[in-house]
């Protein structure tokens, strides 16, 4: 009798790799999802959707885009139509205005980890997988965090290529993909044609496009061209040259070829800048994955001639073709790599998973090796780096800045490369765990590091527009109890941010903020007196009041694990 059922090792390896891609999803969802409606709206593209897509529930009207009554046809309508929906059943909130951001990009780095799987193998995948959702560009920066569309179309960039490859062996996916390719373009412009550019191009490299019948290419195009184009022929029809000249002249035409379109970084316009521009943006966003891409992207090169009939190319043509259009783009923005991310981490967790496979010393583990110790003693984390209060197109403040003792930065490199490669020629078992752990370790802090100022903003946020209610109509004085001047300083330590921002009772209506150093029968007189002064003081210092005299308790909120009470006089 034939027994089909696994044999006992296997099904331990298969148990094994679904636990970590669980863990994974569990780690991604965590990062993603904690605190994501803490940060206010202040940017101006979250905001404008926002608007959109309300009016769009309030009107009725969800062919064309409105904001204040005027059509707007800065982008199609997929995200709009997703959000208006979360609006109807769940309100509007920050939470929700983000949550299809946010959910997208763990299925982003979910079917990433399926990609990779299909064309490196499960160790491999896993390893992709976890520098994508360590990838602080792609949780941060207009994307899984944020209420922009990028997350979602990487989501469907990335799943319609995955389901591609699957076609492969099951060609009626290749509707399904194509399919997903057009809600892309339904998505975000031009850029939704993406994942059609690159499925084309691998097709064609490889001559994999003969594996499909002539039906089944026709279909899937024809599936495609009807779900991209059939919300603008509909906007062409109604709104004739006005949506004509904002789509596409304007959002796709001038963005991409016009300096004159007013928006980009301007030492990026040329190509030796859009070099650097690139080069730049992915050290900072791809960070510490982006220390291994030059020794990864040597690798990749001399693996061409084996792939190039290969399903394993994809990766390959997927970075390099969307990396050399946007090169030519005059307008660059940031945001602008994120299609690169997905591509970099599948190559990056092949490259780094045949690196340390070996319990040998080979050049591809060692340049790992020298590349990451530079990287991590040269380039610090940037512990003022407020991202949850700082977002501008050309910040001069980064995510990173270079070690301030550079001299002991390169000894301490130095060192740990002769170290690893000393004990590694004597412990084999160090060339296949240190780095990856010393990696996994470093690569999480990194990117959980700046969620510490996510929950201190939202609470400092709920104190001040607790103030701010009071001193709407009148200027008041806010009075500080116990509370040392030195609460607004900020920290210079990794793990703790200012204490209270100052920022936001800066930004206060008639507010006036004055410190006090007196005992509580002075504070229990200057609340007899009646006017409209306000008290903040701790839990503790409020304790001392709480009997002894007459007063009205307006709000209270923790901040960092202290307890903050806001009083006033007892109005008549």
């Amino acid at each position: 009798m034939c027994n089909n059922q696994p044999s006992l090792p296997y099904f331990i390896y298969l148990t094994k790799f679904r636990t970590l891609l669980f863990s994974l999803i569990v780690f991604s969802s965590f990062t993603i999802f904690y605190n994501l409606g803490s940060n206010s709206l202040h940017n101006g593209d979250e905001a404008l959707y926002a608007i959109i897509s309300r009016e769009m529930l309030i009107t009725g009207d969800w062919l064309t885009p409105h904001v204040q009554g005027k059509p707007c046809f800065n982008k199609p309508p997929l995200k709009f139509w997703m959000t208006a929906l979360c609006f109807r059943f769940f309100g509007t909130s920050e939470w929700v205005i983000r949550f299809w951001s946010a959910s997208s990009a763990v299925a982003c780095v979910f079917f990433t980890v399926l990609l990779a799987k299909e064309l490196f193998g499960e160790k491999a995948a896993l390893w992709s997988g976890f520098s994508l959702a360590t990838c602080f560009h792609f949780i941060y920066e207009h994307c899984a965090k944020t209420g922009e569309m990028d997350a979602i179309l990487l989501f469907f960039l990335v799943s319609s290529l995955y389901l591609l490859i699957r076609s492969e062996k099951k060609p009626h996916l290749l509707l399904i993909s194509l399919s997903i390719m057009g809600l892309a373009s339904l998505t975000k412009n031009f850029a939704g044609f993406l994942p059609f550019g690159i499925g084309f191009l691998y097709l064609l490299v490889t001559g994999k496009w003969r594996n499909y019948s002539a039906s089944s290419i026709i279909q899937s195009i024809l599936s495609f061209l009807v779900i991209s184009a059939g919300w603008i022929i509909a906007m062409i029809l109604i709104h004739k040259q006005v949506f004509f000249n904002e789509f596409f002249i304007q959002q796709v035409y001038n963005r991409a070829t016009s300096t004159e379109y007013g928006m980009g970084v301007n030492e990026a316009r040329s190509l030796t800048g859009g070099i650097l521009f690139v080069g730049k943006t992915m050290l900072k966003g791809f960070y510490p994955w982006s220390l291994l891409m030059l020794p990864c992207l040597v690798w990749a090169f001399f693996q061409i001639p084996q792939w190039r009939k290969d399903r394993r190319i994809l990766p390959f043509i997927w970075l390099v073709s969307f990396g050399t259009i946007l090169l030519f783009f005059k307008n660059k923005l940031h945001w602008y790599l994120l299609p690169m991310y997905p591509a970099a981490s599948v190559l990056i967790g092949k490259f780094f998973t045949e690196a340390f496979s070996e319990t040998k010393i080979s050049w591809k583990n060692t340049l790992s090796c020298v590349f990451l110790s530079y990287g991590f003693f040269l380039l610090l984390p940037n512990c003022c780096y407020d991202l949850f209060s700082l977002r501008a197109v050309d910040s001069r403040v980064s995510t990173l800045i270079l070690n301030p003792h550079p001299v002991i930065a390169l000894l301490l490199a130095v060192s740990s490369i002769v170290i690893w490669i000393v004990i590694a020629g004597r412990y084999s078992r160090l060339v296949q765990y240190a780095i990856p752990i010393v990696l996994l370790v470093y690569a999480m802090a990194f990117v959980i590091l700046p969620l510490r100022y996510a929950s201190h903003r939202s609470e400092i946020q709920k104190l001040t527009m607790a103030i701010a209610q009071q001193t709407r109509t009148s200027e008041r004085t806010l009075y500080f109890w116990g509370i040392p001047e030195t609460v607004f300083e900020r920290s210079d330590l990794l793990w703790n941010p200012s204490k209270i921002a100052k920022w936001y009772f800066s930004i206060i209506p008639n507010i006036h903020i004055s410190f006090l150093t007196t005992d509580k029968q002075d504070i229990c007189q200057r609340l007899k007196m009646e006017d409209d002064n306000l008290f903040l003081m701790t839990a503790q210092y409020y304790q001392q009041i709480q009997s002894a005299c007459s007063h009205q308790v307006l709000a209270t909120q923790a901040v960092r694990g202290k307890t903050y009470v806001l009083v006033s006089p007892v109005k008549k």
